[in-house]
Formats: C-alpha cells, sequence, structure tokens
C-alpha cells in the first residue's frame, strides 16, 4: 500500500487498529442484543468454519513465496465487493463481530480462541486466514453465517469470497455468554498491537516502518500483511505466521507469543527487497502524544494530559539509560541515536496515574513496548520520528532501528528481535524523570538583553539513591546546545525521600527548537537515567 500517513489516518486503518478509544470495539453479545432493540434482529453468527485443501506449511516454505514473489510486480489485492464495502461504515463495522465460542481453534475455554475482523469501508484490503495443524495449512473461507449482525447491515451482501480484514486473539473464555475480550489483534496494513498486563490497548507495532518522514517529502509506503498462518496455543504460546507485500519489500513473519504473565512476543523475519528506500524502520512502534504536563490546557481540553506514550528508553552497554521526553512539535522532528552496544528501546507510559488524565478510556493503562534485538541490529542507530497532531486520534510518534547501510533491490535480511508489552519497566538502581514541566518565566525576571525566549523547568527524578543523599547542584549535570542555563536548584519534594526537584531557568535568542539534557552523578557514580527532552521557541514571542 503506497500512501501518505495522513491518507492512511483517514482510511482508518491505523485508529481502528492501534488502541484508540474505539465505541465500535465489540461488547457482550448481550448487551449488543439489548442495544439493537426489537426492530433490528440480530442474526446470531456462529455458523461452523469452512475450510480450503490442506498444503504443507512450514516457515521456510513461507520464506520461499516471499523471495519468489520478488519475481513478479507488485500489484496489491482489489478491494472485494467495493459497493458494499462503502455501505459500512464506522457504526455499521461496529455492529459486526464473531462469537468468539464459534471462533477458530475455540474448543473449550482454553486460552488462544482466534476470531475474524470483517471488511469495511475503513479496512478494505482483504486479508487470507489459514489454520496450521500438523504441518498442514487450510485457508479458513469467509462466510457471512460466521458473524453476527443486525438484519439490516449491508454485510449480509457480501460475497462469500471476500476475505477478512485481520484476526484477534481472545481471553480464555469464563463459561459465560459474553463475548470475552481480546488481547492480541492485526489489523490493518502491518499493524498489530498487544493489550498487555493491564489489559488495555494503546501503542502499536508494525513489521516495518518504510520511509516514514521521508526526507525528500515523499509518501510513506505502508506493505501489507496480506496473509496469516495460524497455529493452536500449546504450552501458553501461540503462533502467528504473516506474509509481507509491498512496492518495495516482501517477506515472512513469525510471531511466537506468550500471554502470561505479560506478553512476550519473539519475532522472526525473513525480507526480501525489491528496490531500495530513503528509510528503512526495522522493529517500528507506533505510538499518539498530543498533550502532557509540560504544558497546560492545550486546545481548551480539560484533560490535563493525553498520550499513549510519554518518553522513548533506550539502553545500550556501557552507557546509563538515556529517557527522551516525547513531544507534541510543531514540524516534522527526526531524532538519532547511535545502536553501538544496543540493548533494547522501547516506548513507554511512565505516568500512571488517573488523576494526570481524567479520561475513562484508560491511558493510565496503556502498555509500554520494548524491543529486545537478537540478531541484524548490528550497526545502525534509533530514530526517533515525531509528527505535529491537534487530536488524538491518530499515531504521531514512530521509533525504529535503521541499518546503518543502506537497503538495495534484491537484498535480503535475516531479523530477529522480541518485543515485551508490559506496564513496569524493568527494575533499576538509577534514579529516573518521573515528571516534566515548562513555564514562561515572568517578565524581565533575570531577562539578558538581546535575549528572546525565557523559560522555567521542573524536572522531578524518582530513585533509591536520592533517599540517600541530600539534594544538591553538586550532583546535578545539564547541557544544552542552543540555551543558556541559570539559577539550578534542587530540593526534595513533599513527602518523598526518593524523589528530587530540579528546576532551572533557559535563555536563548535562537529561534529553533534546541535538547537539554540531565543527569544526576555523585563524583563518577552515575545516580540516574539521562533525561533529553526538547524545547520548542515560544510561539508568542
Amino acid at each position: 500500500m503506497l500512501l501518505s500517513r495522513r491518507g492512511l489516518l483517514t482510511l482508518g486503518l491505523v485508529p481502528l487498529a492501534m488502541g484508540l478509544p474505539d465505541p465500535a470495539w465489540p461488547k457482550g453479545e448481550a448487551e449488543a442484543r439489548q442495544e439493537d432493540g426489537p426492530e433490528f434482529r440480530r442474526l446470531p453468527g456462529g455458523e461452523a468454519l469452512e475450510y480450503g485443501e490442506p498444503s504443507k506449511f512450514s516457515f521456510e516454505r513461507l520464506a520461499a513465496v516471499a523471495r519468489d514473489k520478488l519475481e513478479t510486480p507488485y500489484v496489491p489485492a482489489p478491494d472485494p465487493a467495493p459497493d458494499v464495502l462503502y455501505k459500512i461504515g464506522y457504526d455499521q463495522h461496529g455492529e459486526i463481530w464473531q462469537p468468539a465460542r464459534k471462533a477458530l481453534f475455540a474448543e473449550g475455554s482454553r486460552d488462544g480462541a482466534v476470531s475474524f475482523f470483517h471488511l469495511g469501508e475503513l479496512m478494505r484490503r482483504p486479508v487470507k486466514v489459514f489454520a496450521v495443524e500438523d504441518g498442514e495449512a487450510r485457508e479458513v473461507l469467509y462466510r457471512r453465517g460466521y458473524f453476527s449482525f443486525p438484519e439490516n447491515n449491508p454485510a449480509r451482501e457480501m460475497p462469500d469470497d471476500a476475505g477478512f480484514a485481520g484476526i484477534r486473539v481472545h481471553e480464555p473464555s469464563d463459561g459465560g455468554t459474553g463475548q470475552p475480550g481480546d488481547w492480541l489483534a492485526f489489523l490493518g496494513a502491518s499493524y498489530f498491537r498487544s493489550s498487555g498486563d493491564l489489559k488495555q490497548y494503546g501503542i502499536s507495532a508494525r513489521g516495518l516502518a518504510i520511509d516514514t518522514a521521508a526526507q525528500d517529502g515523499g509518501p510513506e509506503e505502508f506493505p501489507d500483511f496480506t496473509r496469516f498462518y495460524v497455529e493452536p496455543m500449546r504450552g501458553g504460546v501461540i503462533t502467528i505466521h504473516a506474509l509481507l507485500e509491498g512496492p518495495s519489500v516482501t517477506g515472512a513473519f513469525r510471531f511466537e507469543v506468550t500471554h502470561f504473565p505479560f506478553v512476550k512476543m519473539d519475532v522472526t523475519a525473513r525480507l526480501f527487497m525489491r528496490k531500495g528506500v530513503q528509510r528503512f524502520g526495522v522493529a517500528p512502534l507506533t505510538s499518539m502524544f498530543w498533550h502532557s504536563e509540560q504544558k497546560n490546557w492545550v486546545g481548551g481540553d480539560f484533560r490535563p494530559e493525553i498520550h499513549d506514550s510519554d518518553g522513548l528508553v533506550v539502553t545500550r552497554e556501557g552507557m546509563p539509560p538515556l529517557f527522551r521526553a516525547l513531544t507534541n512539535p510543531s514540524e516534522v522532528t527526526v531524532t538519532r541515536y547511535p545502536a553501538k552496544g544496543l540493548k533494547t528501546f522501547a516506548l513507554v507510559q511512565r505516568d500512571r496515574n488517573f488523576e494526570n488524565y481524567q479520561d475513562p478510556a484508560a491511558f493510565e493503562r496503556r502498555p509500554n513496548l520494548v524491543v529486545q534485538p537478537v540478531e541484524g541490529f548490528d550497526q545502525g542507530e534509533i530514530q526517533l520520528v515525531e509528527l505535529p497532531t491537534n487530536a488524538e486520534y491518530g499515531d504521531n510518534i514512530v521509533a525504529f532501528f535503521v541499518p546503518e547501510e543502506p537497503v538495495s533491490a534484491g537484498d535480503e535480511m535475516a531479523l530477529r528481535y522480541r518485543l515485551f508489552w508490559s506496564g513496569n519497566e524493568n527494575p533499576t538502581p538509577l534514579a529516573r524523570l518521573d515528571g516534566l514541566r515548562y513555564g514562561r518565566n515572568r517578565p524581565n525576571y533575570g531577562a539578558i538583553e538581546g535575549e528572546r525566549d525565557e523559560r522555567t523547568i521542573l524536572a522531578d527524578f524518582v530513585g533509591a539513591e536520592l533517599a540517600v543523599r541530600e539534594p544538591s547542584t553538586d550532583f546535578v549535570s545539564i547541557e544544552s546546545d542552543a540555551f543558556r542555563i541559570f539559577k539550578p536548584s534542587v530540593s526534595r519534594l513533599p513527602g518523598r525521600m526518593d524523589a528530587w526537584r530540579l528546576s532551572f531557568d533557559l535563555f536563548t535568542t535562537d529561534r529553533e527548537p534546541a535538547d537539554v539534557r540531565i543527569i544526576l552523578k555523585d563524583g563518577e557514580k552515575i545516580l540516574s537515567e539521562e533525561a533529553e527532552f526538547r524545547v520548542w521557541p515560544d510561539p508568542e514571542k
């Protein structure tokens, strides 16, 4: 799929798959029947699945299929029944689901029942789904009768060969009549997500990110997962294979996913380049950041903070962890970090306090997503792309690994990495940035002639190392390439022995944004992660 990022968002492929507040997400069946009312009889769905002929399957066979596709031009699958799909809008699509008790691998009440997303106006690109058992794959054939929907829903007109929009894996059934929730979903291009151990969708991952914020301003490419091969859950692990196809690349992915105690994915990928690209993003993470405590009262919104993630974390051998506070920039911003000795990179939601969001959409429970490289991440850099947004209904944050050597037509790559979806960060003795606030200085307060932008910064750090020391600026290192730093001070937060508040003023004549870096040290002993954030010029000055 070749679209601009805004075009993809407009089509709705991302918001429906990305953990945004989604009132169309399936409810319990009894609740849905009550809402439908007597005038719209609900077709029950749940017809027995029908299958195609079996064929041999393995991950190596799928990789060979992906490699063979290099021999033919890329042709995206056509929209099936376009005259019907355009009538299945957002509301109509929200009425359609497959009863989990009749889903793929739904026998008994075990974890791992796999149901299908129906196609619609916002999700027009069909995928094929195959059930894999004992080394054989059989296609699950689309039938309207699998799905429950009101009898007046346009889905009743879909032909039997339409295909599906995606797949999701359900929580274990409690034996009741309601629809159990799902904890893993693949929907839209190569996007996938998990609700993690806090059981709340938010951040997403992708198979690849191609030409995100391309240097020439060209469109981003969104390759598609076009086939899913699903194995039944065994030993607490469900394995899902996917075929990736796009104008620039083909590939085979294998996801070995553990549900409990937290969601862990072992990802294996074989990639084959049709042509070179400007920016080749590996293990991409996609999230949303609209506003936070850094700035008060955005656009009249009553909620103090709205974001799925609030920071990028990078850990490398022999270096303190890096925490980069996310921003909603005024222009597209790309920040780069050398990946030598890379251990992990992640987008995290560090603020877990409902009081700071005031939103029933449960932003405080959005999962962190950590990438742990295993193979194919030897030389390169981590890139963070931040896009401007004026609403919460779109992903504007992307982080990924970019290989040092550009990719070219004919290149083949083998990748392995792990993804961890969890509400917790790994324990560390180092203090972490726990709060960041920007404010304007009082008029002429410490102003220097010719310096136009004056800011006060408050940065809160929390960690055990701080509890055994008295707060002092002797432990504080603040650096910036553009800002002059004045009046630093440190104090202990009331009632918190392990929490310090650092405050200081910034002055500059530059109208360009600049980074500020803070780290706490006691001589050669590192006391904190390195906290980095970007300060943008005050638009009112």
